[in-house]
């Protein structure tokens, strides 16, 4: 009983102890006015919006929410405007007019374009452009921008089917970038899971929408704190476990940083292991479900291919140092695998890069990137980028190349 009574007084010494140091530490805090993180109430998925212009969608994850207007300065700077659609875009008839070419653009942050005045964006510049071919010299023009911040090859099948059919293009262009597509369409990659991604079940790609049902909080895997796994109510009335959080995020942040950079220079190489071995074929299915059902609504379909920004740097030796310091044998190993994807399954395949490269080389010109509110050279495209890719998709379109 002595051994036992003993035992006890010292495990209550040291809770006494632990307490003490505990009520010391939080007055410390709260009398050093140190802040950390609160755990916020989760919201629905309702009100989950990532950016002024977007909303929460229950199938895409988020998309551009109609009507909103705004400044957009974080990279570039322009003012967005979104239609009654939600395209960032005018307003066109739902029902194609007589005697119209529609095209219809899928992609990401380079196909919206915050980054620059909407009448640069390259799918404006492009609508202007197609009038002064002779193939379409007695046509209406209209290119429709589809374009949503973040989205991968998956949220772009599910906006076909939600939203394009009902305008009846006669052409539809896909977008996809080289930095991040290949990793947006893995769940075992990408590291933001408030998304839909599309899975093998039973041997079948399929839809898996998991994410409607994913607190905020959890929604990017790699900032999930020790302390997140805690109950809201202690986390919020604990200023050290507050403050614990808010450091341990930091360290996820930078780690984050590291870890999106070795992910993206993966994107460059034959595929190392299973995780990427499979999103790449996730990637060529999802790419021929869309020519496909393009196909069936008797349209033609387009891939164009939208280069890292390293890949068409304008300094050769610059180009060589990332290959290099990175291991990659090929620079444009991706772009190679997406142009063998469109021979697989008989679609045309327009690759930017080449162009991209002459022309940032010669000129001696970047085309991404922005010296207000961004880096040179690096991040998207400015307006003599949007520009290019403009005259290269017409040159596509009016020497016939995509057999229409």
């Amino acid at each position: 009983m002595g051994q036992l009574k003993t035992w006890a007084v010292n495990l209550g010494l040291a809770l006494s102890s632990l307490v003490l140091g505990i009520a010391i530490g939080e007055i410390g805090l709260r009398l050093a006015q140190i802040e950390g993180l609160k755990k916020l109430p989760e919201p629905s998925h309702a009100v989950f919006s990532p950016s002024f212009f977007t909303q929460s969608d229950p199938n895409r994850g988020w998309s551009n929410r109609p009507g909103a207007k705004g400044w957009w300065q974080y990279e570039g700077e322009s003012y967005i405007e979104i239609n009654s659609d939600g395209l960032r875009d005018q307003e066109y008839a739902i029902a194609k007019p007589k005697n119209t070419f529609r095209i219809a653009i899928l992609g990401d942050s380079f196909t919206l374009a915050s980054q620059v005045p909407a009448q640069n964006n390259y799918t404006s510049v492009l609508e202007k452009t197609l009038g002064n071919c002779s193939k379409f010299k007695k046509k209406n023009i209209e290119v429709l921008n589809f374009g949503v911040d973040g989205y991968g090859t998956a949220q772009e099948l599910l906006t076909l089917r939600e939203k394009v059919g009902k305008y009846q293009p006669d052409l539809v262009i896909v977008s996809f970038f080289i930095g991040n597509d290949v990793i947006d369409n893995s769940r075992k990659l990408e590291n933001n899971y408030y998304r839909p991604f599309f899975v093998y079940k039973n041997g079948q790609l399929e839809p898996d929408f998991s994410f409607r049902n994913l607190p905020m909080g959890y929604s990017n895997r790699y900032l999930i704190t020790t302390v997140d796994h805690l109950p809201d109510w202690l986390v919020n009335h604990s200023r050290i476990l507050q403050v614990a959080k808010k450091a341990e995020l930091e360290y996820r942040k930078n780690n984050l940083v590291k870890h999106s950079n070795e992910l993206s220079v993966s994107t460059f190489r034959e595929p190392r292991d299973d995780n990427w071995k499979e999103s790449w074929q996730i990637t060529e299915d999802l790419l021929t479900l869309m020519q496909q059902e393009v196909k069936e609504k008797e349209a033609d379909f387009l891939l164009m291919i939208i280069a890292d920004p390293m890949q068409v740097h304008k300094d050769e030796a610059t180009r060589k140092f990332f290959q290099v310091s990175n291991k990659i044998d090929d620079l444009y190993y991706p772009n190679q695998r997406l142009k063998d994807i469109g021979k697989r399954h008989n679609f045309p395949v327009l690759d930017l890069a080449p162009a991209f490269q002459s022309y940032a080389k010669k000129n001696q010109t970047c085309l991404h990137g922005f010296e207000k509110n961004g880096t040179l050279c690096g991040g998207h495209w400015n307006s003599e980028g949007h520009n290019l890719a403009a005259e290269l998709i017409a040159d596509q379109l009016c020497e016939n190349k995509t057999g229409l």
